[in-house]
């Protein structure tokens, strides 16, 4: 199978909608975002087996995974396209260390230093160009290297979880968004095999409401330059979190769990 015979990414991935990323108000929210859960750096820890310990943070954003990982590792190689991330994650803590390199490219385009023993995408495979960023990939692992995929999740109660899913089906900015799940769409066309996968245990996670409403408006459905009536979303958000969800001292009580799916990815043929 060649790179034509490939099945499209679904359209909402598309990157036209990936280039949202690029807006500042997106970069200066992504702070907001639940914190990866202390097990995940456990886990990526142990899957960077290979020596030297290089890791590669591929869609890096303002570096949650990149700045943590940093003092766990030989060499952490950052990448992202936003110069809004790059910026607003040089200003964060751990994104002076000697042996992070933050790399402003399209991660098709990147000057990359292989091998790595680790390369990590949190939140981010998605936006790639899938065919030839998993042969890059391929082709940038050490032999005992591996590809880690990881999404966060704070929503832990059906209840909420439907209530979310009308309001973000209402509001979101973009028209094509199918819930899918990256891992099966990429392994279903050969180009991810699954080794293996581990959910963390859920960290508290307490934010404000001015909080949780950045946090939505850093994720790609609800960029504020892109939404009809933002004011509207920012309210049914709100509203619907405290109907459903406790509040203690102005903060809501939620937690966050981290998926980690690692594997080799495979490029096409």
């Amino acid at each position: 199978m060649g790179l034509r015979d490939i099945e499209p990414k679904p359209k909402g991935w598309a990157s036209t909608y990936g280039a949202w990323f690029d807006e500042e108000s997106v970069a200066t929210r992504y702070s907001f975002r639940p914190p990866y859960p202390a097990e995940t750096f456990e886990l990526l820890d142990s899957l960077a087996a290979d020596s030297p310990r290089n890791v590669l943070d591929a869609g890096c954003g303002p570096g949650d995974l990149a700045r943590r990982l940093a003092p766990l590792v030989d060499r952490v190689d950052a990448v992202d396209r936003s110069r809004a991330m790059l910026v607003a994650g040089r200003t964060l803590p751990g994104a002076a260390a000697a042996n992070l390199n933050w790399i402003r490219a399209a991660i098709e385009d990147a000057p990359l230093d292989p091998p790595y023993s680790l390369i990590v995408a949190g939140d981010s495979v998605h936006w790639f160009d899938w065919a030839p960023t998993m042969k890059i990939f391929s082709d940038a692992l050490s032999p005992h290297g591996v590809l880690a995929l990881v999404t966060r999740d704070w929503i832990s109660d059906s209840s909420l979880r439907a209530r979310l899913g009308a309001i973000y089906s209402r509001h979101g900015a973009n028209p094509d968004f199918a819930a899918l799940d990256p891992v099966e769409e990429l392994a279903r066309r050969g180009l991810f095999e699954q080794l293996g996968q581990r959910a963390t245990g859920r960290e508290p996670w307490s934010p404000t409401r001015a909080e949780l409403i950045g946090c939505h408006h850093s994720q790609n459905g609800f960029v504020l330059e892109k939404m009809r009536d933002a004011a509207a979303f920012d309210r049914e958000l709100v509203a619907a979190v405290e109907e459903l969800v406790p509040v203690s001292e102005d903060r809501f009580d939620l937690g966050v769990v981290a998926t980690i799916t690692w594997g080799l990815p495979h490029a096409p043929g």
